[in-house]
């Protein structure tokens, strides 16, 4: 998602140019909490003026085009790590697969 995005909000509420630094920051920590278990969410937002819209908002392009809107020029809002520990009944649910002679893979995306 960082890399849909062009600016950043700084701490006085102003947008601005997201650069090297600023984006390998925010990378370091992203990998740090994901590291630590953390579920990382980007928080970004895009202004679309009326007239950039083509499509109403009761056609069945709209969504398409607001996903297309959304794929570039992003201004980077925050950051947040979610701790998110597996719930208490999950050792036995994992046992009970195993038993079972089922096989069990986390999947992570980049």
């Amino acid at each position: 998602m960082i890399g849909r995005c062009s600016k950043f909000t700084s701490i006085e509420g102003d947008a601005k140019p997201l650069d090297g630094i600023t984006r390998a920051t925010i990378e370091e920590i992203k990998n740090t909490w994901s590291s630590q278990g953390k579920r990382v969410i980007l928080l970004a937002r895009k202004t679309v003026c009326k007239e950039q819209i083509i499509n109403a908002q009761t056609s069945s392009h709209f969504e398409e085009e607001v996903m297309r809107h959304a794929r570039s020029d992003l201004t980077l809002v925050g950051i947040v790590g979610i701790v998110d520990p597996p719930r208490d009944e999950i050792p036995y649910v994992v046992k009970t697969l195993r038993g079972a002679g089922i096989r069990i893979f986390m999947v992570c995306t980049p």
